[in-house]
């Protein structure tokens, strides 16, 4: 059964809505993004959804002293590193005993040619985007990954993922978990409930009252 990951999450009703319906990680982003939230507004978040393994910090290009006061003030277990961070940088979490999710944003085939270097927990492939890091809420052409069959095992697939397509994707592709946003909501952090139910119910197999208009 594949896993899925809501992302952006920025208040507590939200969060805990997505755990309700099935959300297997919560993913709360402390770099440059529209919801990009404070260590404050993640407490408060992780008290109103309570006890739960995995909640993941997202980061991009950041210290790794940074990274490290957030994540041990939180007491994180999965990091995601969404810009440019080496194998060495992961590596340095990895060796923490913290769970490292590295991403890559897809262009083109040539976009995965260092991902052998990374000894991570997983893979997490965006859509490539100049202006940004992540959010742009465009899939990127799924044929590229076709040929990395063993990564499929411990990927998140992101990127434009909603419920109009999620279904194709996970029969294409088979990926370990789904990784979504801007396709559950109704504004930029602020998820919509009914796209959430959805979305979930559809990878996790179950029945569900087709996309919303």
């Amino acid at each position: 059964m594949t896993q899925v990951k809501i992302c952006g999450n920025t208040n507590g009703g939200d969060a805990l809505r997505a755990k309700e319906l099935g959300a297997d990680f919560l993913g709360f982003i402390f770099c440059e993004s529209k919801r990009k939230i404070s260590l404050d507004q993640a407490k408060e978040i992780m008290s109103a959804v309570g006890p739960f393994e995995n909640f993941v910090g997202v980061f991009a290009n950041q210290p790794k002293e940074e990274v490290e006061s957030i994540v041990l003030e939180l007491g994180l277990k999965w990091l995601q590193f969404h810009g440019d961070e080496t194998s060495r940088y992961c590596q340095y979490f990895t060796e923490k005993q913290w769970n490292v999710i590295k991403t890559f944003r897809i262009k083109d085939a040539m976009s995965l040619k260092r991902i052998d270097e990374y000894d991570v927990s997983a893979f997490l492939f965006d859509t490539y985007s100049r202006e940004r890091f992540g959010g742009t809420g465009m899939p990127f052409n799924w044929s590229i990954i076709g040929h990395k069959p063993y990564v499929h095992e411990k990927l998140f697939l992101s990127g434009g993922l909603t419920v109009n397509n999620l279904a194709q994707a996970l029969e294409q592709l088979k990926p370990f978990a789904v990784d979504v946003a801007s396709g559950v909501e109704k504004s930029p952090g602020i998820k919509d409930y009914l796209l959430l139910e959805q979305f979930i119910n559809i990878a996790k197999g179950k029945k569900h009252t087709g996309a919303s208009k």
